[in-house]
């Protein structure tokens, strides 16, 4: 999965720059990061009417500052602020691939702790075969 970074600036108009957010390092919308994230492009805002924004794009900077571990409310201030041209430094498709990486390490954690089930089974039946064999053994002296 590509992670690209772009600038691009978006001028507010009457419509507004038309979209949401989520996130923050008080709310966190993946798990394990604390970045402001895209989700959704409101039809008629200038995010739409530009294009390049897009669902699930992590910001990183709004008008030059760094957003990228900083609390909700101060990201939506920062939109509120930040006048009638807005300045924006995303990655495209971040929260997707970090939702895969949260997925993949869940699955390793779980494989791993599955593996060492099935070997801890293992030497249960080795100690019990080899003990059932010693018992019989003794039992035909």
């Amino acid at each position: 999965m590509e992670l690209r970074e772009e600038r691009i600036d978006l001028q507010r108009g009457k419509a507004g720059l038309g979209f949401n957010i989520k996130g923050g390092e008080d709310q966190p919308l993946v798990a394990g990061d604390t970045g402001i994230f895209v989700t959704k492009i409101r039809e008629e805002g200038a995010a739409s009417k530009d294009g390049r924004l897009k669902r699930g794009d992590k910001i990183l900077e709004i008008n030059g500052e760094d957003v990228r571990a900083v609390p909700h409310k101060r990201a939506v201030d920062l939109f509120v602020g930040a006048g009638e041209t807005v300045k924006l430094f995303v990655q495209h498709n971040a929260e997707a691939l970090l939702r895969k990486k949260v997925e993949d390490a869940k699955a390793r954690a779980a494989n791993s702790r599955g593996g060492a089930g099935v070997q801890w089974m293992v030497v249960i039946g080795v100690v019990v075969t080899v003990g059932a064999f010693i018992w019989f053994r003794a039992r035909r002296r």
